[in-house]
């Protein structure tokens, strides 16, 4: 039988696909939840219809975060850590931290594992780091360790 997808389904194709499945998989599975559905030229139209405003939305995303690139790149984005007298840091600034003070920065939806540290930071100083927003996008920022004071 075959059937249109109405969402992405890893193991049979993307959204808008004709795919040939079992009829059974198909009656039993596939269209009572809402996965597939008949293929008819109504359906057709809605499934084309929504990939396009998907590609749109995709689209607009990939220019936001390139907007945010623009804005992030060269960024110094200083931390504070208690640190003794030689300059080494009680305990260590990790990615988790880093993506912290960016969101209360303005970057929103920067993940620590999208800040590509070696190792944590464990001194006082300043450290480039990598930031990868899309696999295509990267941007270098400076971290800035500095004492805290108290």
């Amino acid at each position: 039988m075959k059937v249109l997808l109405n969402r992405d389904l890893e193991s049979l194709g993307d959204l808008g696909d004709v795919v040939d499945v079992a009829d059974g998989y198909a009656r039993n599975y596939l269209l009572p939840q809402e996965i597939a559905l008949p293929v008819t030229p109504d359906n057709m139209q809605k499934l084309e219809s929504a990939r396009r405003a998907r590609k749109q939305r995709e689209k607009d995303e990939v220019q936001r975060i390139r907007n945010q690139a623009g804005d992030l790149e060269g960024f110094l984005c200083v931390v504070e850590q208690r640190a003794t007298d030689t300059g080494h840091l009680f305990g260590s600034v990790t990615s988790d931290i880093i993506a912290g003070i960016l969101a209360e920065s303005g970057f929103e939806g920067i993940r620590a594992s999208s800040i590509l540290l070696d190792k944590p930071i464990e001194n006082v100083g300043d450290y480039p780091v990598e930031v990868m927003l899309l696999p295509e996008i990267k941007v270098h920022i400076t971290v800035r360790v500095t004492e805290m004071e108290e």
